[in-house]
Formats: structure tokens, C-alpha cells, sequence
């Protein structure tokens, strides 16, 4: 009998923008690493359970849009005497926006829509450029909205106050102030990809906050709930979602349409309807396909994880997966995350594969002490938290685990200068640790790590419409 076992890991970084404007993306190559396992070591090989791609996108949204989870139909809340506002994600999420706006601007068409406008959630992240936005919208749909004289936005001077309409404070004592083009809207819509994060979920009422909201509503909201130990993996009721969806309420977020995407950047599921109701049932679907139970006998000493195609460039939003691992590697463990993060180029200049996470330096090593002061410095506004809400949580799973991150051969001397440990070779990497855990070591390998957790972190409101603290 053989005593390894080969397990594959994914080791991609292909633009979203490609893979949302594919025509298949279920054919997109699948690039990987192989490592051989002991038998006796592998605690754990969490594989999904994806359902089948859909067939025709485009049809499917004209569907669900006459098909809603709750709520009326699209049709039935948009017409002459009604303005429109159609909010799509940005550049660095693969949601296939140039094949679900044909359904809205048929349903725009037909029911004689005279004021819509398309604006991105860009947050805080750079704006698109214009091949990202053509990439991201089509063509055919850029023509279309010409011809309509539907103009589109972008979220990208948050700093503007002049841009922005007071919508109140939330319960939690956020600020809200969201762009114009959406507070003087009648009707909102918001089309998004559900997926698991460490703020719990993305998509739905995120389109919001930090999608088209003002920077004081962002910090506030990041800087207050980002590490809380109530903001993880699929927690929805958590401080920090669960307040992202009450301003989205207060911003009267109308309906959503959502798309869950394979690993490869396929659509498989596709839903509409009144928020929060909708979002929260792609949530869902995404949750049985790629929740898992926790097996029995751990934590693993050894985390082994892959990066596939709907991600990006930078680990900046790759590395989620880190928090989403820490839930079933046990403190002094080793986290091996296999991420190439080529950067990318912006109109703003070259990010490379690590940008931002120089903002790390000033509290390396990782320590209980320097966490102390992260915190505190977050307190004074010293951490801009549009940067901090990614790579802190990071650096608090890094306090209490070893991350070494196996990368492209460029992002090893930004690496080395920031104090994170970084190798090409997963090989490396996994002896390297094998050697500090001893022949026992148990080892969880996780392929698809930004989409997968425990079933049992998973934390739902007690209603549809429930944001309330209690549900933290």
C-alpha cells in the first residue's frame, strides 16, 4: 500500500475580469501544485460539493428577476415614474456583470425606465480603468447604455462630502452618508456575488457599505468591527456584516440580484429578490457547497492551502483563506498559503503581488505586544483601515500561527523586507514544518481556502430582517 497520498493544490491568479467575461469559465485551465503527504499524517482533504455551472447566465438572470426569493418582481418595481439605481461590483470581484445587466436593461426597456444610472462599488479600492470597465460591463452593454442614456459612476472620491447624501447613524454608530446617484434613487438594486469572507460574506448589502458609501462610513465601520473576535468566516449576525447590512437597509436597498461562483468562475446559482432575503439564501447555497463539517480529532498542527481562478492579482484578497484556515489549525500551528499574487497594473501604477502589506512592517514580529499596539493605534486612526481590514486580521492570525506563503520569486524580497516568511517551493515549506510539529503531525489541506470553512462557525441573524447586537 502506498504510504503518501498526492494531494493537488490550486495555484492560480487569473484576472477576474477575464474570468468573468469568459464565455466557459468552467473550461479555465487549472494550474496547481502537487505535494506528497504521509498517509498516517493527513487528518483532513476538504474537497466541495460545487453544483453544475449554468448553461445560459444571461437567461437565467431574465429568470430569476420574474422569480423572486421575496419581494416583487424586478418587473413589478420599475417603470416610467420610478428612477433606478443598478450597483455592480468592482474590478476585483469575477461576478459576470456584462452577462446579467442584458436581463435588467431588457426589464429597463420594457417597462419604459426614463432615469437609471450604473454605478460601481468601488469603496475605497482605485477606480476601474477604461478597459476594466469595458472588460467588466461589455461592450454591447456600454453601447446599450448610451443608447439609453444610462450614464454610469463610479464610487471614487469618497472623500468628496459633496457626493454624498446623510442617511443617519446606525445602531451600532456608524455615520452613513452614501453616494448621490444612489440616495436620490427610487428603486436600488444590487448585483453581487455571495461568497464567505472574514467579515462573514460578501455580496448583497456590501454593495452598500463599503461599495457606495463615503469614507467616514467605511472607516467607522471597518475600524470598529474589523477584529472583533465576532467577525469571522461565515458570520452574517457578526458586528461588522450584520452592521453593512442595516445601512444598507437605511440606505433603502431595494433588491438584490446574486450569483454564487464555482471555483473556476462559473455561475451555478443564481437568485433575486428583496433585501436582506435574497442575499442571505445564495448564502445559502454557497454554505452547501462549501461549508464542511469539522472533522473529528483535530485542530491539524499543519494547514495546507490553494488559491484558485476567482481570485486575483494581489494577496491583498487571496489571502482571506488565512482566516478561514485558522478555524481548524491550532495555535503554534503552521499555515503553508500557496498564493503566486503576480500584482497587477492600475492607472495608478504597478501594485505588486504584496502591496499594502508593507503597512505590516512597524509591528513585525507578530507578537501579543505588537498586536497590543495595533489595536491601539487602530483606536487613534494611525491604521487607515480601507488597508488594515485586510492585512490585520492577517497579522492576528500570524500573533498566534507560523504563515509562510509560497509566492512568485518577485514578492520574496518584499517579503523578506516586511518579516513575512515566503518560499517558491511548497515542498520547502511543508518539510520545513513537518520538521517542527514531528512525525505525528496532522495536516488539513484546504484547495479552496478563501471559499471554505467549518460548518459550525457559521452564524445566521434570527430573522430576515434582524441586525440587532443580540445576534453577535
Amino acid at each position: 500500500m502506498n504510504d503518501t497520498v498526492t494531494v493537488d493544490i490550486p495555484y492560480e491568479s487569473l484576472d477576474p475580469l477575464t474570468i468573468g467575461s469568459c464565455d466557459d469559465p468552467s473550461a479555465v485551465y487549472r494550474e496547481q501544485l502537487s505535494l506528497e503527504i504521509p498517509r498516517r499524517n493527513l487528518w483532513a482533504w476538504l474537497k466541495p460539493n460545487e453544483p453544475r455551472a449554468l448553461p445560459d447566465v444571461t437567461a437565467a438572470a431574465a429568470a430569476a428577476l420574474e422569480r423572486p426569493v421575496g419581494g416583487p418582481r424586478f418587473s413589478e418595481l420599475v417603470g416610467p415614474d420610478q428612477s433606478l439605481a443598478i450597483v455592480i461590483d468592482n474590478q476585483f470581484r469575477p461576478t459576470p456583470a456584462s452577462k446579467l445587466l442584458p436581463a435588467v436593461f431588457d426589464a429597463v426597456e420594457r417597462r419604459g425606465v426614463r432615469d437609471a444610472r450604473v454605478i460601481c462599488a468601488n469603496g475605497k479600492v482605485f477606480p476601474m480603468s477604461e478597459r476594466d470597465t469595458e472588460m467588466k460591463l461589455g461592450r454591447e452593454n456600454l453601447d446599450r447604455m448610451q443608447r439609453l442614456g444610462i450614464p454610469f459612476f463610479q464610487n471614487d472620491d469618497p472623500r468628496n462630502a459633496d457626493l454624498y447624501t446623510f442617511r443617519g447613524v446606525s445602531s451600532r454608530g456608524t455615520p452613513v452618508w452614501v453616494h448621490n446617484e444612489v440616495a436620490k434613487c427610487d428603486v436600488r438594486i444590487a448585483i453581487g456575488q455571495a461568497q464567505s469572507n472574514h467579515w462573514g460574506y460578501g455580496g448583497g448589502g456590501k454593495l452598500i457599505l463599503p461599495g457606495v458609501c463615503s469614507d467616514e462610513t467605511i472607516e467607522s465601520n471597518h475600524g470598529a468591527f474589523v477584529l472583533s473576535p465576532q467577525t469571522h468566516y461565515g458570520a452574517m449576525a457578526g458586528p461588522m456584516r450584520a452592521d453593512i447590512d442595516e445601512v444598507a437597509t437605511m440606505c433603502d436597498l431595494t433588491c438584490t440580484l446574486n450569483s454564487v461562483l464555482d471555483t473556476r468562475g462559473a455561475v451555478c446559482y443564481l437568485n433575486f429578490g428583496a433585501h436582506p432575503r435574497a442575499h442571505r439564501e445564495a448564502v445559502r447555497v454557497f454554505n452547501d457547497a462549501y461549508a464542511y463539517r469539522r472533522p473529528l480529532g483535530g485542530p491539524a498542527d499543519i494547514a495546507v492551502c490553494g488559491v484558485f481562478a476567482p481570485t486575483d492579482h494581489l494577496f491583498f484578497h487571496t489571502g482571506w483563506g488565512c482566516m478561514s484556515a485558522d478555524l481548524v489549525l491550532k495555535d503554534g500551528g503552521d499555515m503553508i498559503y500557496c498564493s503566486p499574487s503576480p500584482g497587477v497594473e492600475t492607472g495608478l501604477g504597478t501594485f505588486p503581488g504584496l502591496a499594502l502589506f508593507d503597512l505590516m512592517k512597524p509591528y513585525m514580529p507578530p507578537s501579543p505586544q505588537n498586536l497590543e499596539r495595533l489595536h491601539r493605534d487602530i483606536h487613534h486612526r494611525q491604521v487607515e483601515m480601507w488597508a488594515g481590514c485586510i492585512w490585520a486580521p492577517i497579522y492576528e492570525v500570524m500573533s498566534r500561527k507560523h504563515l509562510t506563503i509560497v509566492t512568485l520569486e518577485e514578492n520574496l524580497a518584499m517579503a523578506r523586507d516586511i518579516g513575512m516568511s515566503a518560499t517558491t517551493s511548497l515542498e520547502t515549506a511543508f518539510a520545513q514544518a513537518m520538521t517542527r510539529h514531528g512525525p505525528d503531525a496532522k495536516v488539513v489541506v484546504l484547495p479552496f481556502a478563501r471559499y471554505q470553512m467549518p460548518t459550525d462557525a457559521i452564524r445566521m441573524p434570527a430573522s430576515q430582517d434582524d441586525y440587532s447586537m443580540a445576534a453577535d
